[in-house]
């Protein structure tokens, strides 16, 4: 509480110097997220819940300006968005969507001075006096997730996850706390781009694990999934959001996940009348980044 309200000052003494110079001084918030790819749909539904967020402050005394910039889902093109903002466009904020950007950005934006809240739940993102993170956090996350696990009376679960900060963290979490409750894991990390999974599903799949969990993202998420399903693992299938994002929802029968939440319903019919999608992913998130760092300014 104490770093928002220091925030919070340090963003009003901003205006309240602007406004010598013009009577509706401009605040400019850049945007780091997906707008192409494979997470093209979830970064133009961010971009609607954040407009929606400045339309509900309807700010009078300011102009709250957003500065969109498309990261593809790539570290390296999260560097020189977050460089392009702070250098070129001056930007007095940053918003970013997902660990893969806010760990790049992170000591970006703490040496600049910008303030920066991550849409992520990645601790290690708001290291530093200007990083905030805003999401369901990994161990709220793998709790519901361990309680699911351990309801099935499993006394293995092997562990698939892909290497992506966030989701490493939560898969950590929910290892140790298996752990604890005296249940056998075996984790397996594999790339966000890896394309064959047979050799290792066949050796977890002889080792007769009560329960198969994963959290993963496409496309190697889809190929994971039809793997398990074409050698028939037949075992209870979990994850912590990945489903979401399958093509293959369909055949995921029986299949069971932890979700973090989507966001209030109005807000969800509110981005699908602009947009046209139901993929809510994320979106509560986004707007309420956008909505706080609209009202502090």
């Amino acid at each position: 509480m104490r770093k928002l309200l220091c925030v919070l000052c340090m963003a009003l003494s901003l205006v309240a110097c602007d406004r010598e110079k013009s009577d509706k001084p401009v605040i400019k918030i850049g945007v780091v997220s997906s707008f192409s790819g494979k997470f093209a749909e979830n970064g133009e539904n961010v971009k609607a819940a954040l407009e929606l967020a400045l339309q509900d402050v309807a700010p009078k005394n300011i102009q709250i300006k957003y500065i969109y910039e498309d990261f593809g889902y790539d570290a390296p093109r999260a560097a020189t968005a977050v460089n392009k903002l702070i250098n070129v466009d001056k930007v007095d904020a940053i918003i970013s969507w997902s660990a893969v950007a806010g760990n790049v950005i992170s000591p970006i934006a703490d040496k600049a001075g910008v303030f920066h809240f991550s849409i992520s739940n990645d601790k290690n993102i708001a290291i530093g006096k200007y990083n905030f993170i805003h999401w369901t956090q990994s161990d709220v996350l793998a709790d519901k997730m361990v309680d699911l696990i351990a309801g099935k009376n499993a006394k293995s679960a092997v562990l698939f996850a892909v290497y992506q900060p966030g989701l490493q963290q939560t898969t950590d979490l929910v290892e140790s706390k298996l752990k604890a409750r005296g249940i056998k894991t075996e984790r397996v990390n594999f790339g966000i781009d890896d394309k064959d999974f047979n050799v290792i599903v066949d050796k977890m799949k002889q080792k007769n694990f009560d329960v198969w969990y994963t959290t993963a993202l496409p496309p190697s998420l889809d190929i994971l999934l039809k793997t398990i399903l074409e050698k028939n693992v037949n075992k209870p299938l979990v994850a912590i959001d990945s489903f979401l994002f399958s093509s293959i929802k369909d055949k995921l029968d029986g299949a069971q996940y932890v979700v973090t939440p989507e966001g209030e319903q109005t807000l969800l019919h509110r981005v699908t009348e602009k947009t046209g999608s139901t993929n809510y992913f994320s979106l509560g998130y986004a707007y309420d980044a956008g909505y706080i760092l609209g009202k502090i300014y």
